[in-house]
């Protein structure tokens, strides 16, 4: 059966803003049941931009998740600053369970555990490339295709931009492509020698 609820809010000590919102059981008014969220401080100028409208509430969100009878159930998200992703996973009675992403080198590598099995998994890698200033002022969009030669160690070298950009694009492709082969040296990949091909898109939000 379902359980009646109510909705708590709380907010931040000498501020209007909401700190939390949740969920918890009407029958002992304590019990957190139901959807979880806290939200990062924000300036006094962004929080009147929140009681306006011109700013969203959910894009400040700290923590999300949600509680069943108390403990801690399904999918939870932790964010390290606003829509930057943090750490994700799910619960099951209160414990971590499956596999856990967690955000490392400001988000180029999410490491993995699978607390079902105890054991780390290889990492995923997201390929961070710095939109060159120049390209970025004359609105230039458009890819970069670099190849390049990897070794069993990891190491990268014969980097060579087939399709180019602007020199500043190439430049920056190349510098990330240095970076990538860095950091799978730094997590342990195991890696293969072989030419691989890249394609670095620079586009603008």
């Amino acid at each position: 059966m379902c359980q009646e609820t109510k909705l708590i809010t709380k907010k931040n000590n000498g501020s209007k803003q909401i700190s939390e919102s949740y969920y918890v059981l009407k029958s002992d008014g304590q019990t957190k049941h139901g959807e979880y969220v806290s939200y990062f401080s924000v300036t006094k100028d962004k929080n009147k931009q929140l009681k306006k409208g011109t700013l969203k509430l959910e894009n400040y969100i700290k923590q999300k998740g949600s509680y069943k009878n108390g403990k801690k159930d399904g999918e939870w998200v932790e964010y390290s600053r606003p829509n930057e992703i943090k750490a994700k996973g799910n619960y099951d009675n209160d414990k971590k369970a499956g596999i856990w992403l967690t955000s490392k080198e400001k988000g180029e590598v999410f490491v993995r555990f699978d607390y079902d099995s105890n054991k780390k998994l290889p990492p995923i890698f997201f390929m961070n490339v710095k939109y060159p200033r120049s390209a970025f002022e004359s609105g230039l969009e458009g890819t970069v295709i670099v190849t390049f030669q990897t070794y069993t160690d990891c190491s990268i070298s014969n980097i060579t931009v087939t399709k180019s950009l602007s020199v500043d694009c190439d430049k920056a492709a190349i510098e990330s492509i240095k970076e990538f082969g860095e950091l799978l040296k730094n997590y342990g990949v195991d890696c293969e020698e072989k030419t691989e091909t890249q394609e670095i898109k620079f586009v603008l939000n």
